[in-house]
């Protein structure tokens, strides 16, 4: 491509995966970063990939992501491919020496956590995942509001999602379906607000087997914290399309918080209260550029390789339950290299 010539002091930043989520978010929020220059977009379809390196500028486009392994140039790489492709992806550019931010979920499989948290120790590189709701402006206060609470709490979430069904590629849970792919979101969203480990999980689903709806993807379950706090998830894909589609409610001694579809929280001395917004702040934007502030300062990012172990494991012991109709323990430990 013809792109501006790279400054010396940029960061060079590769791309993979061109889908929707790159255009319209993570790409677009990585180019407002200053010193952080996009240099290179791979996709698995040349044309898609040429499209998006013409749209924002890179230096070339690639179908092969062995090529940017071997540039030297690319110190970081944003991975934002489909799920089953982020843990080889991942292991492989850490191998390389590149930093890497990668979609969540970070992996599908406890293996594949153990050999992502293997190849960060191992290589020195720093890995963030995708777990925007840590830095969305509503979560942040209720963590705030969170954090004057006496004793154990009681969190409440709920999502419903009717968009993961049908042919989507998100519902197959072969592949991960909702729960690893999207409920993980939740899983750490609830243990970042409680700041306490998750230690037990008693699950249940719709019945298994049937096309539609999808009974893995429909899931309530209940978590046991380390300070005894306790937590319901309630996941599903069936109903339909509506506002308040996302909700979490905590409730601690003289505490009533409520977030939904990341409006402004409410609690006990105030009315609920949703601001009408096209766009509300999702947090997006904020992890990206706390990601690459963090390589500056050579610090850690505020999400870790350990939370994206955290939040795939605790899904998988959710499937687990809810298949076996027993309760399990969740021990992220047991991923540490």
């Amino acid at each position: 491509m013809r792109a501006p010539e790279a400054r010396a002091a940029e960061m060079r930043v590769a791309v993979t995966g061109a889908g929707n989520i790159a255009r319209w978010i993570h790409v677009p929020n990585l180019m407002k970063i200053p010193g952080v220059r996009l240099h290179a977009v791979h996709s698995a379809s040349g044309a898609r990939g040429r499209n998006y390196a013409e749209r924002f500028g890179a230096a070339y486009c690639t179908s092969d992501y062995g090529e940017l392994l071997e540039d030297d140039d690319v110190e970081a790489i944003v991975i934002l491919s489909r799920n089953p492709e982020h843990a080889a992806q991942a292991i492989s550019a850490l191998e390389a020496g590149k930093h890497v931010f990668v979609e969540k979920p970070m992996a599908l499989t406890e293996k594949e956590c153990r050999a992502i948290w293997a190849a960060v120790e191992s290589s020195g590189r720093q890995l963030t995942v995708g777990f925007n709701r840590r830095f969305a402006p509503a979560y942040r206060e209720m963590k705030r509001q969170l954090r004057r609470r006496q004793g154990a709490a009681v969190v409440n979430c709920r999502m419903s999602s009717p968009s993961i069904s049908g042919s989507y590629w998100m519902a197959d849970p072969s592949i991960g379906g909702a729960i690893l792919g999207e409920a993980c979101h939740f899983v750490d969203l609830m243990y970042w607000l409680l700041e306490s480990e998750l230690v037990a999980v008693s699950a249940f689903s719709l019945p298994l087997g049937s096309n539609e709806p999808i009974g893995e993807n429909n899931l309530a379950a209940s978590f046991r914290f380390a300070d005894g706090s306790i937590a319901n998830l309630t996941y599903c894909t069936v109903g339909r399309h509506a506002a308040g589609g996302e909700r979490l409610e905590a409730f601690a001694q003289g505490i009533r918080l409520a977030v939904e579809d990341f409006g402004s929280p409410s609690w006990s001395e105030w009315p609920l209260f949703r601001p009408l917004r096209l766009f509300p702040a999702k947090g997006h934007a904020e992890q990206m550029h706390d990601f690459f502030v963090a390589l500056r300062e050579s610090r850690l990012p505020q999400v870790t390789v350990a939370d994206g172990a955290r939040a795939t494991l605790a899904c998988l012991k959710m499937l687990e339950s809810a298949r076996t109709g027993q309760p399990c323990t969740i021990d992220v430990d047991t991923l540490r290299p």
